[in-house]
């Protein structure tokens, strides 16, 4: 079936699935850049079909914050017996709501399905077999300011209702530096500092309904809903390298807590993965 897709003043007419796999394939695995899917009208995620799946939801599998006067983005606490009912205020209550893990959801399992087939094929020749695949579901109020951090998986997010201004820094400004790396993987922190360097690399990207955009492994990012309720989901996945990336950065900061500076790894991490590894299992012996 042909679809047209009104992508930045000009229509673009291909044969695709979920969405445009040609114009993911011609920016991944290192390029950012947005695209069209066929997603937004799906009743799966209609906000009356989200309402159902939070009210019938496993509450392990959802987070819920907002910001207050005691602090931004932080968890709710006085959480009520009808998870649905969140929704009733989500216009003023500064709030974000996370459905993680989808495909365990049976709501949202078919659609999760759908999306890791049509990236398999195209992450596969530059990065190899998708590997750990998850889907989230994010729920967030008007204004709502995600500040900047950095992911360690490669991601597409699709939005789904409402709008977001996503800025993406390029890799130009150096981010996340050596120090960064390391301490993420040292302490799971991945939030950056904004700066006027940050800001000089800034390249924003505005998602409307229908939109979706490939957001590069460890790219750097900041997002902020726009004047209406926001619904996006985001599917990440990893790969062999960037598995052993992960290892690598654990090395290095393993090394620096003996009082050993380590250069970065770059992209053949291979002998500092399989030697944070090997650590690993000796410590597990």
């Amino acid at each position: 079936m042909r679809h047209d897709f009104h992508h930045d003043g000009d229509w673009i007419g291909s044969d695709i699935g979920v969405f445009d796999t040609d114009a993911l394939a011609a920016c991944y695995p290192d390029r950012a850049a947005r695209f069209g899917h066929l997603l937004a009208h799906r009743q799966s995620l209609s906000w009356p079909a989200i309402r159902d799946a939070l009210a019938s939801g496993a509450r392990s599998l959802m987070e819920v914050r907002e910001d207050t006067p005691e602090g931004r983005f932080r968890p709710l606490a006085d959480l009520p017996d009808d998870f649905g009912s969140l929704l009733d205020d989500l216009a003023t209550a500064k709030r974000w709501i996370m459905l993680r893990d989808l495909a365990r959801w049976p709501d949202f399992a078919d659609v999760v399905a759908e999306i890791v087939t049509a990236i398999g094929p195209v992450a596969e020749s530059p990065t190899g077999a998708l590997l750990h695949p998850v889907a989230f579901l994010f729920v967030s109020s008007p204004g709502l300011l995600t500040p900047l951090h950095f992911d360690p998986e490669y991601n597409v997010l699709l939005q789904i209702a409402g709008s977001k201004h996503f800025t993406i820094i390029s890799p130009e400004a150096g981010l996340p530096s050596p120090q960064d790396n390391e301490y993420y993987h040292a302490s799971g922190d991945n939030l950056l500092e904004w700066s006027e360097g940050a800001a000089r690399f800034a390249v924003p990207h505005e998602l409307r309904s229908g939109d979706a955009l490939h957001v590069p492994f460890k790219a750097a990012h900041t997002v902020t809903v726009g004047e209406e309720p926001s619904v996006s989901l985001s599917v990440t996945w990893r790969s062999r390298s960037s598995l052993l990336q992960d290892d690598a950065w654990s090395f290095n900061a393993a090394m620096r807590r003996v009082g050993v500076a380590m250069p970065p790894p770059g992209q053949y991490p291979w002998l500092r993965g399989v030697a944070m590894r090997a650590l690993r299992r000796l410590r597990l012996a």
